[in-house]
């Protein structure tokens, strides 16, 4: 008992493996066995709870939905540990349990889902067959109409669809089976009762409709039996007619209701006897009544016959043969019913026929031989030197009347074919002709319209080769020129299918090439006037701003000018580079204005060092002498010590600057330089700068010493005598030592100016007796602070 379960289990093992070998794991595999136990344990509970749910009558969607998403659940937890199966007997047979269990709750979910679809369609069959018992006793009523029987077969037809969607649940219960069986069976004997009532009501409403009929020629009939007259005639004629219309739409229903063939059989015969009764009655009426009424038309028919055999009826001939033949026409149709009815009236009938055609066929032929005359002439108009638009409408518009007159003409009678046939070819031929002479046309304008383009664009080409044009006569010429480009290509069409006006295209395009090169040259020449006159006037601007430069008393903003004007005159020679290659008498104007730039850059260059150098040396000693002079004016001490670092500055770079250009530039020595509004040579000047800057360091230096005795030792002393007066003794200590401080430093730095007086607190002191006084003052206030 124990062997059996062991080697079961180990033929499980083998196949597990097995089966785990041959795949790979899915991504949603277990990490371990306790983690394949308890989502084995969990699917296999959440089945059990969703299964106990759908057991209920009737279970609901949302139920079996989750059932089968349940089911679906323990499919994928078995799967996830399909690899821990033959590591561990417990969780093996878990497996096994729990794979029995997912086929038999798959089974039973399966039925469920199964019943409840099949439960759902018996309840929409069984609600489209009470829809469907409800419109057919609509349609056994008394009188149902178109509504009620469509009603009827839409339902019979959703029933139907119904129960072909259904029809594969019937192998899962046979119980359905049956029931959609007996649901066939009864759809088509009520489909069938549909037909046969809508098959009893047709007949019924077409026996209805003969009886009408039948009743109507009797009545016809009676009226004819009492006195002849066309009338009654021709009512009876058409109750017959409408009779038999109303028995050939009915024949389908004689084979399926015999009742209603019956009458029909009967109305057939009483259509027999109402002709036999008509041709009596056209009999006893006579030919003599027929001749009464049509005599005096067919007289005048015949009068109508002899004018248009004469050789050139008049129009009024015309009009009267016209109306003569419709009146007949309709006397003709009138009584073409009795004619076949009554041999004498026929025979009539058919002499004036004859009479009748031989005036139509007359007509016909003068009308097709009018339209024919109306062609001709438009076609000869055509022929002329220039024929105008409205005159191919006009051909063409006859052609057309002409076409439709053919339409109208009994083309194959004898008398009139030779006619028609002529007409035929004349509308062939007319056709022909027109396009040819219409392309003829055409080419001729074309050509017209492309020897005006030419003729104006000539005219206007020489006209700018007189006078100087302006830019709108140069536009207007290259706009005709361009004109005759847009002509020839409106004209492309003729260029294939024309040889003659393809060699003229032709030449029209090279002497259109041949314009266009003569207004570039005009241009070019327009062009080179201009640049030399402008070229002329830049190099006399620059000449003359050059050589004012060249003073003595050049100032920066004629630099500046004089630079302009250079470079206005480069950049005019530049810009027009392209016209030097096309236009010779410029390009020599040009190389000479290139010269003359290359000479008056080299004037201005130099003019400008001199300019450089008199700033430097003349104007600086001119401003270092001013600034001297205010200075030594001043008395404020800082101002004067900025004026005479300026002043030192100045004449130190007149010195330094000024050695330099002339050591660059040896021309420059000769030059003169303003001083003082005299000229001077530059080194001349550059010596007076080093006499001036040597005067200078006396005064620059005294007005340095005084500022540092007046901001150094002579401020501390006073800051502490104002202190110690306001007993502030720690405060005048640190004066005091401030004052010898700064005195002492003074001293050494300056001692050519030791002993030199200054004022102080309204005496004179020098730097060594100011630091006594403020060593004296200090040592009471060291030895008691």
């Amino acid at each position: 008992m124990v062997r059996t379960p062991t080697l079961i289990l180990i033929g499980f093992f083998a196949l597990a493996s097995v089966d785990a070998s041959a795949g790979a794991p899915e991504a949603g595999a277990a990490k371990s066995v306790a983690e394949a136990t308890k989502r084995l344990e969990s699917a296999r509970t959440a089945l059990s709870a969703a299964v106990k749910r759908i057991e209920k009558d009737p279970p609901s969607n949302a139920d079996l939905d989750s059932a089968l998403a349940a089911v679906d659940a323990l499919k994928s937890a078995l799967d996830a540990g399909a690899s821990f199966e033959t590591e561990d007997l417990d969780y093996a047979k878990a497996v096994l349990a729990a794979r029995k269990e997912y086929r038999t709750q798959r089974e039973y979910v399966d039925e469920r889902r199964a019943k409840i679809h099949i439960f759902e369609f018996r309840r929409r069959i069984d609600s489209a067959m009470a829809t469907l018992n409800e419109r057919m006793a609509k349609v056994a009523g008394k009188e149902p109409g178109p509504k009620e029987m469509d009603d009827a077969r839409a339902a019979v037809a959703e029933v139907k669809k119904l129960a072909d969607e259904s029809r594969s649940l019937t192998k899962q219960d046979p119980k359905f089976a049956t029931y959609l069986t007996e649901v066939d069976t009864a759809v088509s004997r009520q489909e069938k009762a549909i037909d046969e009532r809508w098959l009893a009501l047709s007949a019924q409403k077409q026996r209805g409709l003969l009886d009408e009929r039948r009743k109507a020629l009797s009545t016809a009939l009676a009226e004819l039996g009492k006195a002849w007259s066309d009338e009654k005639f021709g009512a009876a004629d058409k109750a017959s007619a409408a009779l038999q219309k109303q028995l050939d739409e009915g024949k389908p229903l004689e084979a399926s209701d015999k009742a209603y063939r019956a009458e029909a059989d009967k109305a057939r015969a009483e259509i027999a006897q109402a002709k036999q009764k008509m041709e009596e009655s056209v009999a006893a009426a006579g030919v003599s009544r027929v001749k009464e009424e049509m005599g005096p038309a067919h007289d005048e028919l015949v009068a109508s016959a002899k004018a248009l055999r004469a050789r050139k009826p008049t129009p009024e001939q015309f009009a009267e043969a016209k109306t003569a033949a419709f009146v007949v026409r309709k006397l003709v149709e009138k009584y073409e019913p009795q004619a076949s009815r009554s041999p004498a009236i026929g025979q009539y009938i058919t002499e004036v026929k004859n009479t009748l055609v031989e005036v139509e066929v007359a007509l016909q032929v003068r009308s097709l031989d009018a339209a024919r005359v109306d062609v001709v002439q438009a076609l000869r108009n055509l022929e002329k030197r220039a024929p105008t638009d409205e005159q191919f409408e006009e051909a063409n518009t006859a052609l057309t009347i002409l076409s439709k007159t053919l339409e109208t003409v009994h083309a194959k009678n004898p008398a009139i074919s030779p006619a028609a046939a002529e007409a035929r070819q004349l509308i062939k031929d007319g056709k022909a002709a027109m396009e040819k002479r219409r392309y003829e046309v055409d080419l001729q304008r074309q050509r017209a319209k492309v020897d005006e383009a030419r003729k104006n664009a000539t005219a206007v080409v020489a006209q700018i080769q007189k006078d100087k044009p302006t830019e709108a006569q140069l536009l207007e010429a290259e706009n005709a020129v361009k004109q005759i480009g847009v002509v020839l290509d409106a004209g492309a069409p003729f260029v294939k299918k024309d040889r003659d006006y393809a060699l003229y295209a032709k030449e029209s395009k090279e002497r259109m090439a041949e314009l266009s090169d003569r207004i570039t040259r005009r241009k070019i020449a327009l062009s080179a006037v201009e640049a030399r006159a402008q070229l002329t006037e830049r190099v006399a601007t620059a000449r003359e701003k050059v050589e004012a430069v060249k003073a003595l008393t050049t100032t920066d903003a004629d630099i500046e000018a004089a630079s302009k004007s250079v470079d206005a005159l480069m950049q005019a020679i530049e810009t027009r580079m392209e016209l030097e290659r096309q236009d010779a008498g410029y390009a020599s104007s040009a190389e000479r204005g290139r010269n003359e730039l290359l000479r008056l850059v080299e004037v201005l260059e130099f003019a400008k060092q001199e300019r450089a150098l008199r700033r430097v040396t003349g104007e600086a000693l001119d401003a270092a002498t001013s600034a001297t002079a205010a200075a030594t004016s001043s008395s404020d001490l800082r101002k004067r010590k900025e004026l005479y670092a300026s002043a030192m500055e100045k004449l130190k770079a007149c010195q330094d600057e000024g050695a330099m250009m002339l050591k660059e530039n040896a021309r420059l020595a000769s030059s003169d330089v303003l001083v003082g509004g005299q000229p001077a040579k530059p080194k001349e000047v550059m010596a007076q700068c080093a006499q001036k800057a040597e005067a200078l360091q006396e005064p620059q230096k005294q007005v340095d010493v005084r500022i540092r005795f007046d901001e150094g030792p002579k401020k501390a002393y006073e800051s502490a005598k104002a202190l110690l007066a306001k007993s502030r003794k720690s405060e005048a200590l640190e004066q005091f030592n401030e004052c010898i401080v700064t005195g002492r430093v003074l001293e050494n730095g300056y001692p050519d100016f030791k002993n030199h007086k200054f004022d102080v607190g309204g005496s004179s002191m020098s730097m060594v007796e100011l630091v006594q006084v403020c060593v004296k003052e200090r040592k009471p206030l060291q030895a008691n602070p």
